[in-house]
């Protein structure tokens, strides 16, 4: 079993395609991970990988840690995780972006419509929370989180103004 957690317009065929919001065209399960354990949803050791993409920075860092501890527990020995999250050192120091552009790709683009896709627009204006981001990572600071979780193998590597951490139970 594959999990894609807080997949929004991002649906994956083989995958069990999980969002909060209910107003995305498709979406397997509808499961706010903010209030709601994954756990409580799947069997802990069935699952053979997770992809979380853009997702883990839209929850406060005890939010996060919990999140992420389900996806351990949730995955099979062997298992792997997926983690996409804006890196906040890149970001921070990159003197190329203007300090508007940085604020979004730090916090998030809130409320504000972007105009690119109508129904990503319409699930921002109800469900505003979804599109704040809560904490800032850094890959250093992913790996050490993940390696107290229990994960015993993790590498980060950065993609563009992202990091992505792939992390092996």
């Amino acid at each position: 079993m594959k999990l894609n957690v807080g997949c929004g317009t991002d649906y994956r065929e083989g995958f069990i395609n999980i969002d909060g919001s209910s107003t995305l065209p498709k979406v397997d399960k509808v499961i706010d991970i903010s209030v709601e354990s994954l756990t409580a949803h799947f069997k802990a050791g069935e699952v053979e990988f997770i992809l979380a993409n853009d997702i883990i920075e839209h929850h406060f860092h005890w939010e996060a840690v919990r999140i992420m501890t389900d996806f351990y527990n949730l995955l099979a020995k062997g298992g792997k995780a997926e983690i996409r999250v804006p890196d906040a050192s890149y970001i921070i120091k990159n003197w190329r972006y203007p300090m508007e552009r940085k604020l979004i790709m730090l916090f998030g683009g809130q409320d504000i419509p972007r105009g690119k896709n109508a129904e990503q627009d319409k699930s921002r204006a109800q469900f505003p929370q979804y599109f704040c981001h809560k904490y800032g990572w850094t890959q250093k600071q992913m790996e050490i989180e993940l390696l107290k979780i229990g994960f015993n193998k993790v590498i980060c590597k950065r993609e563009r103004s992202n990091f992505i951490a792939y992390a092996t139970k």
